[in-house]
């Protein structure tokens, strides 16, 4: 009765023909049967209804999907009666582009970080607590020193700058990974380049010897936006150098806004495949390529000038480091912006 009461069932009667889905770009029978039915783990069930699925995490936009008989659909979900075009969805803001995606539920967007392509050069560095804490948090007052000009109500991020790291596709560097620690402001100038500074935000632990960088805002509304078709990447770094990828996850990559990329483009992250066609003589196997595998999703959240940040939307199978990256040619936003509050971009 509860689950009635909060998501507004409809039951179809009994006899009735049966309802139907029309497969959006980026759907899996799982995103379906979450859409659907509240409940994504009927996906087994919807799958056996449709034999003609070879893989359920592989749908083909505009396929048309027979839904699970006696099983009641959410109100407003965008199914229809087979033979009928589906209803337009009426709530959700995955049914249409709004202004923009608020993103600040999944992510601090101000502690991202980034890839440097090149050295990264500090623009100050933490000379001193104000007391003997070894760690900084929120509201701790601290010394900095600031190598260019600088002045009450400036504002700087706190940061960590890795050594350099390896590119997953040759032996070669690929840059340094820039993580972001926290942000202070300038209160006043105690001396020449010195100055008292408080730490507003906190992401991760604060200490002495931090270096710092002006501090560069990033919107947390991202308006989404296609690509030039053909461009491709791939994942050079995770957050926290992490080895695999998980939803939410932050992801770098070497390309950026001279190359194509643009913040609010989403991009399939996938995996190239080629199997031996079986019957072929032993000494000359012949090998075909199929397909992509799609192993998720990436959104683009910020870039430099030949680098890239973005936030894994959707991670369907293990990501790993160096996983290939295509630029996704959507015509409705993919189903996993259904959960994303709307905003307006600045």
């Amino acid at each position: 009765m509860l689950c009635l009461g909060i998501f507004q069932m409809s039951i179809r009667p009994s006899g009735a023909q049966p309802l139907t889905y029309t497969v959006q770009e980026g759907d899996t029978l799982w995103d379906i049967c979450a859409k659907v039915y509240g409940d994504a783990d009927l996906w087994p069930k919807l799958w056996e209804m449709n034999p003609f699925i070879t893989n359920p995490h592989l749908l083909k936009p505009g396929d048309v999907i027979t839904l699970l008989e006696g099983v009641p659909v959410l109100k407003g979900a965008p199914v229809s009666m087979a033979g009928k075009p589906a209803a337009p969805a009426v709530s959700g803001p995955a049914a249409a582009p709004p202004g923009g995606y608020e993103l600040s539920s999944l992510k601090n967007i101000d502690s991202l970080g980034y890839l440097s392509t090149s050295e990264v050069v500090p623009e100050g560095i933490i000379v001193s607590g104000e007391t003997d804490k070894i760690m900084l948090g929120v509201g701790d007052s601290l010394f900095v020193k600031v190598y260019g000009s600088a002045s009450a109500g400036d504002r700087f991020t706190v940061c960590n700058i890795s050594a350099p790291l390896k590119d997953p596709h040759s032996p070669e560097d690929v840059g340094y990974l820039v993580t972001f620690l926290g942000r202070l402001r300038i209160l006043e100038q105690t001396k020449e380049n010195l100055f008292k500074a408080v730490i507003e935000k906190s992401f991760k632990t604060i200490r002495k010897g931090d270096p710092l960088m002006k501090y560069v805002p990033v919107s947390p509304c991202i308006k989404l936006t296609k690509g030039p078709l053909g461009l491709a990447t791939y994942i050079a770094a995770i957050e926290e150098q992490k080895v695999m990828v998980g939803q939410y996850t932050t992801i770098y990559f070497p390309k950026g806004s001279e190359q194509g990329v643009e913040p609010g483009q989403v991009f399939q992250i996938v995996q190239k495949r080629e199997v031996e066609i079986p019957g072929e003589e032993k000494d000359s196997p012949n090998t075909t390529t199929l397909p992509d595998a799609v192993l998720g999703y990436c959104l683009v959240v910020s870039t430099t000038a030949d680098t890239g940040t973005g936030i894994v939307m959707s991670a369907k199978r293990d990501i790993s480091n160096g996983a290939p990256m295509k630029i996704l040619d959507w015509t409705t936003p993919p189903s996993f912006f259904s959960v994303i509050p709307s905003c307006r971009p600045e």
